[in-house]
């Protein structure tokens, strides 16, 4: 017998859902219905290519999961956590905005490499020791945003507005202040060669 899909999971309760831990997944292009979660724990789900598109998930947690190339159009995250998931090449920013987030993204420990959060609004989200290798920020509004201990190498930052953000502890970025709006952003001494590097300055150990 095969095992139930997270869509079979939540059929029959008529599009809401609350407290319910979910471990099942989606196979590869497999849509879950536009359904709203409230207060859920995803553990282990594997959700790789799945689509979930104009889903609405409120104060849910994602724990362990693998959300790899997801399809997430249109769906709202609202106070939501992903711990020590794997999310490749996502498009974040093709996410509906949740204007009453206190946080809009909550990442710990994460894989978000080859992503994208192109003009996301980003406001007050937090990365903390995420890997973020080659994650498009272009125009994102990241504005008393953490991205603490974090791997940005190659990250894309074009017209992206760090005001007030945190780069602490994060390696591997280059960010043009020229090119960005940097006023009050927050970086250690080492980060720092991130942004003369950006403005054409030598810098030497």
């Amino acid at each position: 017998m095969s095992p139930v899909s997270l869509a079979e999971r939540v059929a029959g309760t008529g599009g809401y859902a609350a407290d319910l831990t979910l471990t099942e997944g989606l196979v590869a292009g497999e849509a879950l219905p536009a359904v709203e979660l409230e207060g859920c724990r995803f553990e282990g789900s594997v959700l790789e290519r799945a689509v979930l598109r104009d889903c609405v998930f409120t104060d849910c947690t994602f724990t362990g999961c693998n959300l790899s190339m997801a399809v997430l159009d249109g769906s709202r995250f609202t106070d939501c956590r992903f711990v020590d998931c794997k999310a490749l090449a996502v498009s974040w920013g093709r996410a509906a905005p949740a204007p009453l987030s206190t946080r809009p993204w909550d990442f710990e420990r994460c894989r978000l490499d080859l992503g994208s959060f192109r003009d996301a609004a980003g406001a007050g989200s937090r990365f903390a020791e995420c890997s973020m290798r080659e994650v498009d920020l272009a125009g994102a509004d990241l504005r008393r945003a953490e991205l603490t201990g974090c791997d940005l190498g190659s990250a894309t930052f074009a017209d992206t507005d760090l005001r007030e953000a945190s780069l602490l502890g994060s390696t591997g970025y280059v960010v043009d202040p020229a090119e960005n709006r940097v006023r009050g952003l927050r970086v250690d001494t080492a980060g720092a060669a991130g942004v003369l590097r950006a403005i054409g300055l030598v810098v030497e150990d």
